[in-house]
């Protein structure tokens, strides 16, 4: 075990949730462990419990602040001039790009021991937080349709955002072996297309 540094109580926390973010950041969330992350603190496990109950803690801190880095990057409506297309795509691509550059952090937050069996009521609350926020989108160019369609359009939207993300992430989705479509191309392809969909009839 490294060697145990002193800290200022109010400093280790935040230095025990840096450690932890950038281990699962590196790996994922499956290795990580209280031992574990005391040691990349270089303090004993007994000042990490201190400061976070157990592993779960950690994990859904580290996914709480997944989800604000995600939310501080949606696009207001009234904060830009772009087409109704333009505007889903825009958001549509900034979640692909965070999910593309943060795989391990992605599944943590949303296929992770933290949502199954059931979903963590914090880990909840940010979903159903970007849940409106898209709906929200949705209905500032379709004002006229109901509660439940604008729900159901962006449900059909995100489907088609987590189903491109989860399949680049695993493998499954690759650049064509030709030459002739890279990932951004498809991940453009695709997101132009549910993009239209989504305030389409």
């Amino acid at each position: 075990m490294a060697e145990k540094k002193p800290y200022h109580r109010e400093n280790l926390k935040r230095d025990l949730f840096e450690a932890g973010r950038d281990f699962v950041q590196k790996h994922g969330h499956h290795e990580l462990s209280m031992r574990t992350l005391a040691q990349l603190a270089s303090v004993s496990p007994g000042a990490a419990y201190h400061h976070f109950a157990d592993r779960r803690a950690i994990l859904l801190a580290v996914a709480i602040d997944g989800f604000e880095r995600l939310l501080h990057q949606v696009i207001e409506p009234q904060e830009t001039e772009l087409s109704p297309v333009e505007m889903i795509k825009a958001g549509a691509s900034r979640f692909v790009r965070f999910a593309l550059e943060n795989p391990y952090l992605i599944e943590l937050m949303y296929e992770s021991e933290l949502t199954r069996p059931q979903i963590d009521p914090a880990l909840h609350h940010y979903q159903e937080i970007s849940h409106a926020k898209g709906v929200a989108v949705i209905r500032q160019f379709l004002p006229n349709i109901s509660d439940k369609e604008a729900d159901l359009r962006n449900i059909t939207l995100w489907t088609s955002i987590y189903g491109l993300v989860s399949m680049i992430n695993k493998g499954i989705i690759r650049p064509f072996e030709n030459g002739k479509a890279t990932i951004d191309d498809i991940s453009d392809w695709v997101l132009e297309r549910a993009a239209r969909s989504t305030i389409g009839d």
